[in-house]
């Protein structure tokens, strides 16, 4: 029974010593439960004696452990001295071959190596030899590193290949498909003509109900006008026959080719079906673009989709884990985020051109860049931390570094102090870190130095100045009481009028209008219209009619004026939309505003007035986070 309670209480000691606690409590407070945990623990190891009266001893581990720790150590020192050759790593494992063989030799200097053991309870020689396995492991991990960034070059050795010597002109171009795996429904397009112009593609797949997609191509040189016309031809109709039709215009606009040609995409069973098309009361004209779903059924299938304004498939865009949340369009690239902590830059021919590890960081909701100080704006985790979606970091474009931008913690200390775990102790992703204000997006003002969030904890729009000097609130958006009593308070802009107020909103975006004059601008959000906050049982409700709940409800596309000089916001346009509690996104496009509502399993496009023009469902078990369309 000692033996028993003995164990159950080291398990439990590790808890405290190697967890992030979660705990509301001062830093110092976590701080002093570790130091604690470890002096239990060495009290515990130094007077602890066992069934056959031994205590500890520095001699007696277990022999598994001891040999990881040996080869963390030796082979992690050896590959920091060696990374960048391989072949000494090699000499190294050679050398050492030779020295466990020489060491058999009775007198000799080998043998004397081998026996040396300053302290025997930590280290041996002949643990080394396990080595064999530590650095061909890391060998292997090198090589397979290097394949998978050989595999954008090896594509580019076998283009090159294949126009060596060869004449490929408008009627007989060099097609291939999906050459760089970035998208798989599309063609890599090259041919040559002696005068300059630039070319316009169409795809068309009538059969399969598809919309012509149409667009101008842009040339990897970045001119307008060219003779080499290299492009991606994206879109194509998985399953069906396309018909591709390029036209070529000079700089007199003049048309001087065109040609067509087909190709039968294979089909693709990943992609999520339409279910049913809805067509609208408005006769205005879809915007232009494809509609991109970020994810499907959440994080389970994390690739971006592609749809026309038929709902038809165009194929869709591999990632590696996380889904990401929208594309940023950088110096004429293509850039998304593809893994957890990491972003790829694309060219117009697909290619991976560049790829930027954020480190120890996780996205989620939103990122955006900021052209003004050529830098990409992310909310993420902070790994280090026993909170989540509170912190926003900025990465350097030029040079990949990525730093802290603020922490929400620092700005709203008080509101972090007051916050609670929800019942259970853990978020909704299943952790026990902190939910508590779920920054899920953002968007820059025009003064370059400010920002505004979209906290979705606290039903509320907050306005951040001075982003890169020195971080402080300017300003709340908040119908609620949840601020009544703090320093918040006073930030709070005035209410006017009646409206339905922001309850867990998403999607947060500026819209600047010239006939305004200055100080006022938009926000516009979807407006999920949702009534939760896990993390502040005193959120009072009733300051929100007709809120609704998880299953349902009545979402809105919302649009806010902001007037800073008179610190009022007011209501500026208003409609329903199909109810989400959460997730979901509006976006302005071309005059009109393209939606998805995530738990209705809907997404679409409006007019300008807020009437339906078409939208469609797909299949889900969950929903797809976020959806949005481009003009690529």
């Amino acid at each position: 029974m000692r033996a028993w309670l003995l164990a159950i209480l080291c398990f439990v000691v590790l808890f405290p010593m190697f967890m992030r606690i979660p705990l509301k409590m001062p830093d110092w407070a976590h701080t002093s439960i570790k130091v604690g945990a470890y002096m239990v623990a060495a009290i515990m190891l130094a007077t602890t004696s066992y069934a056959d009266g031994k205590t500890f001893s520095l001699f007696s581990s277990n022999i598994i452990i001891l040999l990881l720790a040996n080869m963390a150590i030796f082979g992690s020192i050896l590959y920091i001295f060696t990374m960048n050759n391989r072949w000494i790593r090699l000499g190294i494992l050679i050398l050492l071959m030779a020295m466990i063989l020489g060491s058999t030799v009775d007198g000799s200097w080998t043998q004397s190596v081998f026996n040396y053991t300053p302290l025997p309870w930590m280290y041996r020689f002949d643990y080394l030899k396990y080595l064999f396995i530590v650095i061909p492991g890391s060998i292997a991990g090198e090589y397979l590193a290097e394949w998978m960034k050989a595999y954008q070059k090896e594509t580019d050795d076998q283009l090159k290949a294949l126009k060596k010597g060869k004449n490929y002109t408008f009627n007989k171009p060099l097609i291939v498909w999906n050459a760089y795996g970035t998208y798989t429904t599309s063609l890599y397009y090259y041919a040559k003509n002696d005068r300059a112009s630039y070319a316009v593609c169409t795809v068309e797949a009538s059969e399969a109900g598809a919309s012509p997609y149409k667009r101008t191509l842009k040339s990897v040189s970045g001119k307008k006008y060219v003779t080499t016309h290299e492009y991606q031809i994206k879109g194509l109709v998985p399953g069906a026959k396309n018909k591709i039709t390029m036209q070529f215009f000079n700089e007199n606009g003049r048309a001087v080719g065109k040609t067509h040609f087909y190709v039968t995409a294979l089909k693709d069973d990943v992609i999520p079906a339409i279910l049913k098309k809805n067509t609208g009361t408005s006769k205005a004209k879809m915007s232009d673009g494809l509609f991109c779903l970020f994810g499907h059924d959440k994080a389970d299938v994390s690739n971006i989709y592609l749809y026309d304004n038929n709902g038809v498939s165009r194929g869709r865009m591999p990632l590696n884990k996380y889904r990401t949340d929208r594309f940023l369009f950088i110096k004429g690239q293509l850039v998304y985020s593809y893994d957890y902590n990491k972003i790829a830059f694309t060219n117009c021919i697909g290619k991976v051109t560049r790829t930027i590890d954020i480190g120890n960081y996780q996205f989620h909701h939103d990122f955006r860049y900021d052209k003004k100080h050529d830098k990409i704006i992310c909310l993420v985790n902070n790994l280090d931390k026993d909170t989540i979606e509170d912190t926003i970091v900025q990465v350097d474009v030029k040079t990949g570094k990525t730093s802290m931008l603020f922490d929400c913690e620092k700005i709203l200390p008080l509101m972090r102090k007051l916050a609670i775990q929800r019942k259970g102790g853990r978020n909704t992703y299943g952790g026990t870190e902190l939910d508590w204000i779920h920054i899920n997006s953002f968007d820059f003002l025009d003064d370059g130095n400010s920002l505004v969030l979209s906290s979705r904890e606290q039903s509320s729009i907050l306005k951040i100045k001075n982003i890169y000097t020195k971080p402080e609130l300017d300003y709340v958006i908040h119908r609620g009481t949840i601020y009544n009593g703090t320093d918040i308070a006073k930030y709070q802009l005035k209410r006017e009028g009646d409206f339905v107020a922001n309850a867990g909103q998403h999607m947060i975006t500026v819209e600047y209008d010239d006939s305004l004059p200055e100080g006022q601008y938009y926000l516009y959000m979807f407006n999920n219209n949702y009534g939760k906050a896990t993390s502040i049982p005193t959120f009072d409700w009733s300051m929100y009619p007709n809120v609704g709940n998880f299953k349902s409800g009545t979402s809105y596309y919302s649009k806010f004026l902001v007037d800073e000089k008179t610190r009022t916001y007011k209501l500026a346009q208003q409609f329903s939309l199909p109810y989400s509690a959460i997730v979901s996104s509006v976006q302005n496009l071309g005059g009109n505003i393209p939606f998805s509502s995530g738990m209705s399993k809907t997404f679409g496009e409006y007019d300008k007035d807020g009437k339906l023009i078409k939208s469609f469902e797909y299949e889900a078990d969950k929903y797809s986070y976020r959806v949005m369309k481009y003009e690529f």
